[in-house]
Formats: structure tokens, sequence, C-alpha cells
């Protein structure tokens, strides 16, 4: 059995130093007295990766800790590291410590990346706010950051292969000497971070460009700059890394707030938490506490500490979708700003749709830590500067919005150690991140951003070991550059092709499963074979992933499922309202609610949609919308000749089949004071409003807002050749 098993390692070890180091100390998974020793947990994952890739079958057989077994185990046991907060930071923090060996436990007063860590602009941003940055401010700083962005990005590049991907992004050059200095910032990026660089940046030219972004403005088009970005699903990525601390052995728990700090003498602090599942207080012990919890960080701190100043220096960006045909299906777009009033987009794609970002205004006052809902200023301000760089035959209005979010920046200040009481500190902004402890022993980890959470949490190990002593037997580096998330062991490029093969399910659904779950697609498949159908025609979500989701990755609510596990919310609000019964069906047989539970699960989720998803204030489908006169008007001497009809922009909803409609939050309204009987939740319509027949819902949320059709002017033969690759390409 050993010798197999070192045979197994050295054919899977990816250097041959670590098949050396895997063949030496693999009899330690052998003897259980030496489970104490550092080596076990990365042996554990290496073995764990061999079986999935021997044999698949096993990938269905996945058990983890239930989430109550992981409150027993908060409740009764005293820990090395307390890590508060779900989000990337808190969740690499807790992967960091497990793999070494400290014994350690997690609490989210929400659930995991409720936070901003969810509402990112799904860029690793290895070089792309920073370039921003770089080429407005001219600040060669930045240049710096970048390297260590580089670094970072790679590393997650290798470590979570299913959730992260290689994302070329252009940036449009408008000016004679924009292009050539774009160009040189590029290469003089390429050549400072060769080692970790993704791929070299090139130039393309203005037809090539048009190619690839068939929308933008044409006059004085230059061409583009292409630079390599990565791009990955961040939700899925910080539910990877809390799989990844629980096979490691930590104890997790979401849904549980803290609620308070007890003061202790020596090296052991005690903190109370309710668990808000089960209404219900307890105390856990830990040797060192560490507070990651982003925008909630000065609360925290001010519990441990009331005379603390604050650090942060709140912002919200604010991100919408789109339908797929405003962007590439291949490239992203960075446009920076051309002065302080323009904000800077980024345009990716997601989940076969484009996602227009980022539009950020910093607050005077945080008054809550929560997610502010979007703004419909914000929301216009952001669609007139992509309009500004489309060209001006392009229609893109509020109802072309198919979900639209804000995420709470927790970008932090130096307070030069002061007071409230004293004089006011610096507070410049900090370019990365910053770690303090209090006098009290907390560790306070604030800033930083997804390309930045490993070493984050590595430096805030390292102190917490430091400080509390906890170096016995224990790893004192950390090694998770090197260690595979959840779902990465087995996962290959040939796995959609398996699932299909094994399974029996639709390519894009396979393609689905493979990207979010990696090879845990099997266990979601296997587990639910009875469970293959859409959650909606149009989208590649299926039933069993409800499953999975409830049985293996702690969703507890109807939000969990539809923002952190399906990010179908923030995809389209509006399919998202249609897919609520079945989901909940799903979850009413796995959680065994009462119908009172029920109802309530779905009000919230509702709620959601409408306050953190623009349902109704933003998001409001063409169909829905009264139809206005079309008027042709004449081309703009600035860009494309065709004539266009345009239409005023929608503020209110219209009717739909003969039936008058109010606004979405209205609907709410009358269905929170009037909910359904569970039992009829199977044939409840997308909107919550009896005057709205079954079949007129059906044809709402099925139709996709499309473009206006063109009539053809005088264009030359370039642009003929633009305008027919641009109509085959996404089926005007």
């Amino acid at each position: 059995m050993l010798s197999k098993l070192c045979v197994g390692l050295a054919q899977t070890a990816s250097r041959p130093l670590e098949v050396r180091y895997l063949m030496r100390h693999a009899s330690l998974l052998a003897h259980p007295q030496t489970h104490h020793l550092r080596l076990q947990p990365r042996l554990r994952l290496r073995l764990r990766g061999i079986v999935c890739r021997e044999d698949h079958c096993c990938a269905g057989q996945k058990t983890v800790p239930s989430r109550e077994e992981h409150i027993a185990t908060l409740k009764g046991e005293e820990f090395d590291v307390l890590v508060i907060g779900g989000g990337a930071v808190g969740c690499g923090c807790a992967v960091d410590a497990a793999c070494r060996g400290l014994k350690t436990a997690l609490v989210e007063a929400d659930d995991f990346a409720s936070g901003v860590s969810s509402r990112s602009s799904k860029l690793i941003d290895g070089v792309g706010s920073y370039l921003a940055t770089l080429l407005d401010k001219k600040d060669l700083n930045q240049l710096y950051i970048m390297v260590q962005m580089m670094n970072e990005r790679a590393t997650m590049l290798k470590i979570a292969p299913h959730l992260t991907r290689v994302q070329p992004m252009l940036i449009p050059s408008y000016s004679l000497l924009g292009a050539p200095l774009t160009w040189l910032a590029l290469k003089i990026y390429d050549f400072i971070s060769s080692a970790s660089n993704v791929r070299a940046s090139h130039f393309l030219s203005k037809e090539k460009t048009l190619y690839e972004f068939p929308l933008l403005k044409t006059k004085g088009l230059r061409g583009g700059i292409v630079y390599y970005d990565g791009q990955m699903d961040d939700a899925r990525m910080c539910i990877a890394l809390v799989m990844t601390a629980v096979c490691l052995g930590a104890s997790v728990a979401n849904h549980t707030e803290l609620v308070e700090m007890v003061p202790q003498d020596g090296c052991c602090r005690v903190v109370g938490v309710k668990d808000k599942i089960a209404d219900e207080t307890f105390y856990i012990q830990a040797r060192a506490v560490i507070n990651a919890t982003g925008s909630s960080t000065d609360f925290i701190r001010k519990m441990d500490e009331e005379t603390t100043a604050p650090i942060l220096l709140p912002s919200v960006g604010t991100h919408v979708t789109l339908p797929r045909y405003f962007g590439s299906s291949t490239y992203g777009l960075l446009s920076p700003s051309k002065d302080k009033k323009d904000p800077t987009i980024v345009m990716v794609p997601f989940e076969n749709h484009t996602l227009l970002g980022l539009r950020e205004v910093e607050l005077d006052d945080m008054e809550s830590p929560q997610n502010p809902p979007p703004d419909p200023e914000d929301v216009d301000c952001l669609l007139d500067a992509a309009r500004e760089r489309m060209a001006p035959c392009v229609e893109l209005e509020r109802f072309h919005v198919l979900s639209a979010w804000t995420g709470m920046r927790p970008t932090v200040s130096c307070p030069s150690g002061k007071r409230e009481d004293e004089e006011e500190g610096d507070r410049s902004a900090v370019s990365t991140y910053m770690l303090e402890v209090s006098e009290g022993g907390l560790i306070t980890l604030a800033g930083g951003r997804w390309s930045t959470y490993r070493v984050m949490a590595a430096h805030a190990v390292d102190l917490a070991i430091e400080i509390c002593d906890l170096c016995d037997d224990h790893i004192t580096t950390s090694w998770t550059d090197d260690l595979e998330l959840d779902g990465a062991q087995g996962y290959c490029c040939m796995l959609p092709l398996e699932l299909v093969q094994d399974y029996g399910v639709p390519m894009d659904v396979a393609q689905h499963i493979s990207d979010s779950y990696g090879y845990n697609g099997h266990a979601v498949l296997s587990q639910a074979p009875d469970r293959k159908g859409r959650l909606h025609p149009n989208f590649p979500y299926i039933e069993a992933e409800v499953q999975y989701a409830v049985r293996n990755e702690y969703a507890c609510t109807l939000v969990d499922i539809i923002a952190r596990r399906l990010r179908v919310a923030f995809v389209d609000a509006a399919a998202t309202l249609h897919m609520l019964p079945k989901i909940l069906k799903v979850m009413v047989e796995e959680k065994e609610w009462q119908e009172e539970q029920a109802t309530q699960e779905l009000l919230k989720a509702q709620e959601f949609l409408v306050r953190q998803m623009g349902l109704g204030s933003i998001v409001r489908p063409k169909s829905m919308c009264p139809n206005k006169q079309e008027t042709t008007v004449k081309a703009t001497p600035e860009g494309c000749c065709c004539n266009i009809p345009k239409r005023k922009e929608c503020r209110s909803f219209s009717s739909i089949g003969g039936t008058s409609v109010r606004s979405v939050a209205s609907l709410a309204s009358s269905f929170t004071a009037h909910p359904p009987p569970v039992s009829k939740l199977s044939a409840l319509p997308w909107a919550f409003s009896s005057g709205i027949t079954h079949s007129s819902v059906e044809s709402t949320s099925s139709s996709e807002p499309q473009p206006i059709t063109r009539k053809k002017g005088k264009t030359d033969q370039k642009q003929d050749l633009i305008l027919k690759f641009w109509r085959k390409k996404f089926i005007f």
C-alpha cells in the first residue's frame, strides 16, 4: 500500500524536488501517532488529489462536517486562531493557519463572501486599476505594486485553475501620443514582471480593434493595446477557500455574528457569538483573534477598544450587468478616465454576459457596514461613460441593465496612533493593506483586495504565531502558494466532456459545472441524478447545484444560493425572481422548512433582489416599458452614418397584457402583506401580483432586451465588413 502511494505521489508531483519530499514523508500517513507533525495536512491534500484522479467515483461520496457539527466544536474546544470575517482575507487566514497545523476557527456574521468579496469587477487586478492610476496620475510607484500583484495573480491561476482564467484586456487609444505612451508603459511592465507575466502585451491596429469591439467609437481611433490580466469567479473562489480550510481541519460557521469581546488576562481570549440560524449565543475560546471583517473593521475595533480611531476610508463601487452583445466574448475593455468627472470603466465577459464597472464614490461617513443599494444616478453616470466610448449608433439605456449592485471598498488610512479625543492623525490612504495589533491583542487586517489576500493572510498568521507563541510543533512559514484549492485536484480542460459522457448533461451545463466546481462537479451530478432539470431555460443552472450547496457548501438561506452559490442574482435579477420557486422547492425538501419559514425565506430573497440588485428601481426589462413613438434622426458627423431610432429613457412601468402594473417595489409590498402558501409556490409568477397572468410572465421573463435594427447607410468597404461580422457574430 505504501509503495503504491509513493508511486502515485511521484506521478502527480509537479517538480522533482517535491517528488523526493513527498516520497520521503509519505509514511507519515500510515502512522496516526505522527498526526501532529507539520507535513500531514499537505500530504493529505496530495493524497486526496491522487485518489480523485484514479477514480472519480469517489468524488460522488464527498462528505463534509455539517454546520451543526461545526457549531458543537466551536462551543466545546479551545482554538489557536479565531478568524472573524468570512470574506477573501478571512478565509485566506483560515486556510493559512489550518495548513500550518494550527487549530483554526472562522465565524461570519452573514454568509461567506457576502460583502465586497463577491462584488468585485471579477478581475484579479494584476495590472488593471494600478495601470489606470499610472496612466492618469503618472505615478511610477504603481509599478512596484503591480509587480506584487502579478506574482499573486500567477499563484491564483495555479492553485484554482477551474475558477480563474487568463483574460485579455484591450485599451483603445484615440490620440497619436497616447498609443505609444501606453505601449511603452506596458512594455516596461512586461520587462519588470517578466518572470510572472502571463503573456506579453501587443498592439492592435484600428481594424483589428474594431473586429474585437465593433461597438467602439470609430472617430479618432488609432488602435488598441492588449495586455493580459486574470479573471475569476470571486464568490466561488471564497467558497473554495472555505471548503479547503474545512478539509484541513478548520471549524467554520456562517450566519454567526460577533456580539461580545470578553476582557481576558493572559494569552487566551473569549468572544461571544450569536448563531442567527438557531438564535442562540455561545462563547469561543482562542489564543489569537484576527479581525478580517472588511467594511466592519472599525465596528469590531471599537468593540475591543472604544477609544480607537477609525481607519477606514469607505467608498462604494457600482457595477451593472448588460447583455453579451455590448462587449466581446473574448476580450475585456479598460478605458482610463479623461478627467475627474469621467470615471474609468471596465467591461469584461461574465457568465455569458457583459459586466460593466467601475463607478466609485467616496463616502463621508459610513453609518452601516452593509452594502448600500445601487444609486440610479451612479448607474446613469456609468452608462453615460460607456455610451461616450461607443459609436453614436449604439443605444445603451437603462432598460438594457439586467442587474446592478454596489460593493463597499474597505480602503484604509493611517491614523498615526491618534485617539478620537486627540488631534486627527494622517488620513492618507494606504496603497495596499494595513496590519494592526491593539493593546488587548486583537490583530486587525484591513484593506487589500483579491490579488493580495494570500500575502495578507500569511502576514497576519505570522504575527499571531509571534505574539501568542503558537510555534510549538507547527509550520512557521506559509506554503499556501503551492496548495491547490478545493475542486482543483484532478481538474483538467477535458472535464466538461467527462461530465457529458458520464451523466448525460448538455454541454453548456457541463461547462458551467466544470468552471464553478472543478472536479467536485462529479459530486454535484452524482449526488442528485434525478435533479438535472434547469432552473431557467435560458441559463445552465440546474437543481442539483442547489442540493449540493445545501449539503456540502453550508448554504442556509435562499439568498445564499442565488447570490453566492449560483451567482445568478448578479447576472439577471428578473430571471432570478423567476427561479425562486424552483430553488425554494429543493431547499424545503433539504432543510425541512415549515410553510411559514419557507414564505419568510422567499420574502427575504425578493427583498434582496429589490434592495441590493436594483430590481424595480434600475432593472427594468424593455418588455415592461411603455412603447414610445420611434423617430428617425440623421446621423451625426462624429460617427456612424446609420439612421437609428431614438427612445426616451423609461422612468415608469406601463402594462403587460392589458393589466396595469405598478413598480416591483410596490408588488413586493403587496406580496409581503398577502404571501401565497408554499403549496402554490411552483405556480408563482416572477412578479408577485395576482393581476399578472402566468402566460404573460413566461413571455416577459424569457425575453431579453435586444439591440435595435439599424438601416445600412453609406459606408466604406471596411465598415461593411465590420458590420457584416458584427451581425453574424451577435445574431442581431
